[in-house]
């Protein structure tokens, strides 16, 4: 799916089923009043595309999910444990940097 939350820019989010199934479980459960449920929905039903693995185990991007990326001829993989993001490189740079500046806090919450 294409996944519009970082500074840098968008880039492609790549959940497994189950991942994908919890997302909408999740989204389900929020109260039908709460006007954020219905943009999540058609936000994540509209930008998300479900791809299959070649013969040779790799998946295709979808050329205009690419161009919303802005991929081109090269990529940046970053797995996220049960996931991953394809990153256009110049963006990813820029979310490292970011990351690193924050990382000290983050580990703080591991203990």
């Amino acid at each position: 799916m294409l996944w519009p939350q970082h500074q840098a820019g968008s880039c492609l989010r790549v959940l497994p089923p189950a991942e994908m199934a919890k997302m909408k479980a999740d989204i389900d459960a929020m109260p039908n009043g709460n006007p954020n449920k219905v943009v999540l929905k058609r936000f994540i039903g509209s930008e998300s595309v479900q791809v299959s693995l070649d013969k040779s185990g790799r998946i295709c991007l979808p050329d205009e999910m690419a161009r919303a990326a802005a991929i081109k001829d090269e990529a940046v993989l970053v797995g996220l444990l049960d996931r991953f993001e394809v990153w256009n490189p110049s963006r990813y740079e820029n979310v490292r940097a970011a990351d690193a500046v924050l990382a000290s806090e983050a580990f703080k919450l591991m203990g």
